[in-house]
């Protein structure tokens, strides 16, 4: 009952300091701000030549509430089958690295911007008779990016991205160079403390 209490206390003294600190408009912008978030992402782009889905997550440090840098990984949401020689195949494909943007104008309500995402990561193929990896590729991500972001709290923002992914190092028996290139399009649910 004592922790229980110390703990709702402690809560309560939180909560006071930090809404007397807010400012009166929805998102403030002082430049001498160094603040964090971080998120879940959605990545939709071809594959081979059917749109696929990859979901993830990423965090980053925000300077002055416009430049942010910070690390993101996105995975295949399940796994991509294919056939070859009369055998199934499946692979699973994933990625991440650096995450680097710039917010213009973030006091505003609706807001554009722009992101680069540069990873790596790895392609891995699986027989589906034998469950033995067949063939795996080491790759390079190149994704920039551009984007539209609304303030739904200080601590809340959702942003939709328009990009395209280059992909180096594809060398699979399968798949070939410019199977993992094409647009994406994302969707980011992104938390923290905006100020």
């Amino acid at each position: 009952m004592k922790r229980t209490f110390i703990l709702l206390t402690l809560l309560t003294v939180i909560n006071a300091s930090a809404q007397s600190d807010k400012p009166k408009t929805l998102i403030g912008n002082d430049p001498e701000d160094i603040s964090g978030f971080g998120g879940v992402l959605f990545s939709f782009t071809p594959i081979d030549g059917a749109l696929s889905t990859l979901t993830g997550g990423g965090g980053a440090v925000l300077f002055d509430n416009t430049f942010f840098i910070g690390g993101y990984g996105l995975g295949l949401t399940g796994n991509k089958e294919f056939s070859q020689n009369a055998e199934d195949f499946t692979s699973s494909y994933g990625h991440g690295g650096f995450w680097i943007g710039y917010v213009i104008k973030p006091d505003e309500l609706l807001h554009l911007g722009i992101d680069t995402k540069l990873g790596w990561g790895g392609i891995s193929t699986k027989s589906k008779t034998t469950n033995e990896i067949v063939n795996e590729d080491d790759v390079f991500i190149f994704n920039p990016q551009i984007f539209g972001e609304a303030n739904i709290a200080y601590w809340f923002k959702i942003n939709a991205t328009l990009g395209f992914q280059k992909t180096i190092g594809v060398d699979d028996f399968y798949f070939k160079s410019g199977d993992f290139d094409g647009p994406t399009f994302g969707i980011s649910l992104l938390f923290g403390w905006f100020n």
